[in-house]
């Protein structure tokens, strides 16, 4: 699998305005994704996201150093983290390198995913190629590599319970080099340095059986807002999978705070008034959502689509 040669981060009708309105280049990307979303001859590029990472969020914030332990609940659904005292807990942007390795094997359809570069990983997100950016790839796939996750199921079949649990490291292997910063980056590649990354049997067979396909475009837009990436993701798998028109509480064991990566320890309005920002952003850039905020504010209205995602 070769990843698309990237583009420009804002297009150029784009880029030619920004500084005539004196808008950022951050917002200036988001306008342009706008536009692309109400584009019926749009292509839609599909990326896929792992499905313990959808129905539960890995922390949206950075959790506190001695914080090793962290756990979301989805109804029948439990993930269950464990960190490592050196590297800490995944969050925030950590979970783009969770949708680009599930995509990546997904594309490549083998669980050792080769590819170029750490660059590479960027580029499919359209975020810088820094020092910074760099150094934050890495120590991501540290805290990834280092943790143990912990999945559950539990399934009711007549009058018996039927308790599923998961145990797995989502990478077996991982061999990972970057340019550093400054060097050309037309420069040769040594075959021997190739970057390898090979998923643990657990993780492979969980992305093929159930592979959820999202919208790259989307993805991208929202790699710098965790929190809406989260809740995006999660209504792409919620909307496909309901049969009948659902209502989701905020609060509450079943409530949706109970799932995504946002702390449980946002203020209820605040959470509220949080997910009504958010069901914007998706709605602009995903018209057809059928997704509302209840009048009264304490739950989210989902209608059923026919189709398994806007991105296919």
């Amino acid at each position: 699998m070769t990843i698309n040669a990237p583009g420009s981060p804002v297009p150029l009708f784009v880029d030619s305005t920004v500084a005539a309105i004196g808008i950022t280049r951050r917002r200036a990307k988001k306008l342009d994704a706008i536009v692309r979303a109400h584009d019926p001859q749009r292509c839609h590029e599909r990326a896929y996201a792992a499905r313990p990472f959808v129905l539960c969020g890995i922390p949206v914030r950075r959790p506190g150093s001695q914080t090793l332990e962290y756990s979301r609940q989805n109804g029948k659904f439990r993930l269950r983290v464990i960190g490592h005292p050196d590297y800490g807990l995944p969050f925030g942007q950590d979970r783009l390198l969770l949708i680009w390795i599930a995509s990546m094997a997904t594309w490549q359809k083998q669980r050792e995913i080769r590819f170029r570069s750490a660059a590479a990983i960027l580029e499919t997100f359209r975020l810088p190629k820094d020092g910074r950016y760099y150094k934050r790839l890495i120590a991501g796939f540290e805290r990834i590599f280092y943790c143990t996750f912990y999945f559950a199921s539990d399934e009711h079949e007549a009058e018996a319970i039927v308790i599923t649990r998961t145990s797995f490291r989502f990478v077996k292997d991982l061999r990972l080099w970057y340019v550093k910063e400054g060097a050309p980056e037309s420069a040769p590649v040594p075959h021997r340095q190739e970057n390898v990354i090979v998923l643990s049997e657990e993780f492979w067979r969980e992305i093929q059986e159930h592979p959820i396909p999202v919208d790259l475009t989307v993805v991208r837009t929202l790699a710098d807002s965790p929190g809406n990436l989260d809740l995006y993701v999660w209504l792409v798998w919620r909307c496909w999978t309901a049969k009948s028109p659902v209502s989701i509480p905020l609060f509450g064991i079943e409530g949706l705070i109970s799932q995504l990566g946002i702390s449980e320890r946002l203020r209820e309005r605040d959470f509220r008034r949080q997910i009504v920002q958010w069901l914007k952003v998706i709605h602009q850039l995903w018209p057809d959502c059928p997704a509302t905020a209840g009048e009264a504010g304490d739950r989210l209205l989902i209608r059923p689509t026919g189709r398994r995602s806007h991105a296919q």
